[in-house]
């Protein structure tokens, strides 16, 4: 099998050489000369001259007309004809004249090259015949001997091959740009194909049989990209479009298109080509074409040229095809994402409202958690282990999405009461990198609707349901319905409510819970409690709103109000000849992780002029045992400030009590649910006395919540604790109140 190679598209103008054997070719391309003429020995003689010559590597075929009407015959159904040998008496004096006006104007044959042959030159002078009509050379029939006629055809039909040349390098370069243009308009790999096709075509100027190979939809889509296939085939081929090499039976063609990718450049055959269009973001296209002659120099420089032209074309479409893929898909597991996601639902939310269709999203629980365990790589193989099993699981009809991080949007037939199986894709441990992994997944599920707002409202309503499930506790999942959004709407609501309150200073106040000294009358402080009325007098309970704002991230701004609020309140009370009290301020979780909270406090009590001994603040157990170590330095600095520091709520989270020894609190606070627990029968070994015992072992002062009734506050003395707060003595109230009741039971201040 023998290779050609091909020029260097630099190289790609230049005029032909006269070496004939560069233009050899088969012999049935023969050049065509008519000999026109009503003398039969004239032909006969021509014939005779010219049987056998070759002329630039190619024989002679001779056409004969006996008048100017046959002439225009034989040209009409030969549009290749060469050379014209033609004579100018004919049927009249100037019918030879006359056919030359009709060659060039009528039939537009301005390359055909005409010899004027006459056996009368008076009539037809040869300056004035040169001068006014477009031919080539004029002879008389006399001087064209054997020699002198070769001669002087084969100067013919070397101008009519160059101006053919020069011909074929105009058009070829007016369909280059004309390629290089309308090349960049597909916007996708498939249409460039069928366009590269149609274009090369167009430069052969034929119908062809040929193949584009390349990637499909640039090879990005599908969890293991697409394999490559001919995308576009025309003539004898046109059957095997959209098939691997793999289908494909023709040997030839596929031996064709291995050798164009083994070389990765152009490779011409017998009959055949294969060319090399480019590789770009590791995709390689080519395209096969059968030949029907073996192409000439200019030809294969110009198939250069427009191989380049098809090469940045091909670069630039995969180029917006790898664009749209990462704006409509995950690169991780090459599904759809949320954008595409919802398109396909809006596209097909008629045909599937119909059909009993669900859509779901399915979050993973703790994944970031797991994701810093493990290394962000093993993640990423955990993410599309799941992509795989979901597919797996509702099928290939269905569609899987990727819609965030750890959450994986569903959408598949299936009935309410079996859709909640799709979490037992997590009851099996994943396996990475050697390691079972157990996973667990929480779900949210709406039905598909016709809905005002469409593929957006169904995944707001699944979002929905999926936070009701997180909120469940044991139940897993959730199915969407109308009472979610109603509440979902109140709490956005109440949210923007309370964000006002907050920016206007208007309808958060602060009441106040005394704390009294056990067994006695005697006021030791009070404990700082929000509340919010709504303009229209309506309280908001803190059980509702606080929430809300530990949700948003709000409670840090709340609690800083709180801080100043109550420092101011107890500066005034000290102006009205009310001091003594402590003040105890509940610092909220968000709060007390802010790395300038020490310094926002320190600020405050600057700016209020606040006694820093008259404020307590009151640190749940749950956040001091988070980090025991950092907690002990921060309350370490807000000691130093002069402030004193409680334990709310001690003895729901300890695992150990003895972790009580090494944070540097002040006092300890009973929560409620173990003063509700204390009876005459259970107060020697209750967790309330042990709390008690611990603390006095530790030097701490000691305070019960939610005291009720004088049998709680009866043991609580007993037991030695030292502090009593509850509805037994007061409820929480306005400053206002606060002062009343102080002066209606005659309490003093300490």
């Amino acid at each position: 099998m023998s290779m050609l190679a091909v020029t260097r598209p630099e190289e790609f103008i230049e005029f032909l050489e006269d070496d004939e054997s560069a233009h050899a070719t088969p012999a049935e391309r023969a050049w065509k000369v008519l000999i026109v003429d009503d003398d039969a020995e004239v032909h006969q003689a021509t014939l005779f001259a010219l049987r056998g010559v070759t002329i630039c590597g190619r024989k002679l075929e001779l056409l004969n007309a006996a008048s100017s009407l046959e002439a225009r015959a034989v040209l009409e159904r030969n549009p290749d004809v060469a050379v014209i040998l033609l004579d100018v008496v004919m049927e009249s004096h100037d019918a030879g004249l006359a056919l030359v006006r009709v060659i060039r104007e009528e039939l537009g044959r301005r390359d055909t090259r005409i010899i004027l042959r006459t056996g009368q030159p008076g009539y037809a002078p040869e300056l004035s015949v040169i001068r006014d009509y477009d031919i080539n050379d004029y002879r008389t029939k006399s001087e064209l001997t054997h020699t002198r006629l070769i001669t002087t055809l084969t100067a013919a039909i070397r101008s009519y091959e160059q101006i053919g040349a020069l011909d074929e390098s105009r058009r070829g370069l007016e369909l280059l740009i004309e390629t290089g243009n309308q090349l960049f308009v597909p916007r996708d790999v498939q249409a460039f194909a069928d366009a590269a096709l149609r274009h090369l075509e167009g430069f052969f100027g034929a119908p062809l049989s040929a193949v584009f190979y390349g990637p499909s939809d640039g090879g990005l889509q599908g969890p293991g990209g697409e394999t490559p296939c001919i995308l576009a085939a025309s003539g004898d081929y046109r059957e095997l479009a959209g098939k691997p090499l793999s289908d494909v039976g023709n040997e030839a063609l596929v031996n064709s298109l291995r050798s164009g990718l083994a070389a990765r450049r152009h490779v011409f055959d017998t009959g055949s080509a294969c060319l090399y269009i480019g590789r770009t973001h590791g995709k390689e296209a080519l395209i096969h074409v059968d030949l029907s002659r073996p192409a000439t120099e200019l030809t294969l420089r110009m198939i250069e040229v427009l191989c380049v032209s098809l090469g940045v074309g091909f670069e630039n479409v995969v180029l917006f095809e790898r664009l749209r893929f990462f704006a409509y898909y995950d690169p991780l597991t090459r599904l759809p994402n949320r954008t595409r996601f919802l398109d396909r639902i809006d596209e097909e939310l008629p045909t599937l409202t119909a059909g009993g269709w669900l859509l779901g999203i399915i979050d993973i629980v703790r994944f970031a958690e797991l994701n810093d365990a493990l290394g962000h790589r093993s993640g990423d193989l955990l993410l599309v282990e799941v992509t795989r099993r979901l597919q797996a699981w509702v099928g290939p009809d269905a569609l899987v999405a990727r819609v965030a991080g750890d959450a994986f949007g569903v959408c598949w037939r299936s009935g309410r009461e079996t859709a909640p199986a799709i979490l037992d894709v997590f009851a099996v441990p994943f396996t990475v990198r050697g390691h079972a992994i157990p996973m667990r997944a929480r779900a949210g599920f709406v039905d598909l609707a016709p809905t005002p707002g469409g593929a957006v409202e169904l995944l707001k309503r699944a979002n929905l349901a999926l936070s009701h499930a997180k909120q469940a506790g044991s139940q897993h999942w959730q199915f969407f319905s109308g009472d979610m959004e109603s509440s979902t709407q109140n709490r956005v609501r109440l949210l923007t409510e309370l964000r006002s309150a907050l920016q206007q200073g208007k309808g958060l106040r602060l009441h106040y819970q005394p704390q009294v000294a056990s067994g006695s009358t005697e006021l030791l402080g009070c404990e700082a409690l929000i509340r919010w009325v709504k303009p229209s007098g309506e309280m908001v309970s803190p059980e509702v709103f606080i929430p809300l704002a530990e949700y948003t991230g709000m409670i840090v701004d709340i609690g800083e109000w709180v801080i100043s609020e109550a420092c101011r309140q107890v500066v005034r009370w000290d102006a009205q000849g009310m001091p003594g009290f402590r003040m105890g301020i509940n610092i909220s979780a968000a709060q007390f992780r802010e790395a300038d909270f020490v310094a926002k406090t320190a600020r405050i009590i600057t700016e209020s002029g606040v006694d820093p001994a008259r404020l307590e603040f009151e640190i749940t157990e749950s956040v001091a045992m988070e980090d025991p170590l950092s907690v002990a330095n921060q309350l370490r600095e807000l000691k130093a400030l002069g402030l004193r520091v409680a334990v709310d709520d001690f003895g729901c989270g300890f695992s150990s009590l003895g972790s009580l020894n090494r944070l540097p609190f002040d006092r300890v606070k009973i929560d409620r649910a173990f003063v509700r627990e204390l009876t005459p029968e259970t107060k020697e070994d209750c967790i309330a006395t042990m709390i008690i015992r611990l603390a006095k072992s530790l030097g701490l002062e000691v305070i019960a919540e939610g005291v009720e009734t004088h049998q709680q506050a009866g043991l609580l003395e007993e037991m030695g604790c030292q502090e009593m707060q509850g509805f037994l003595y007061a409820s929480p109230m306005g400053a206002e109140a606060l002062e009343q009741w102080i002066a209606g039971r005659g309490l003093v201040s300490h």
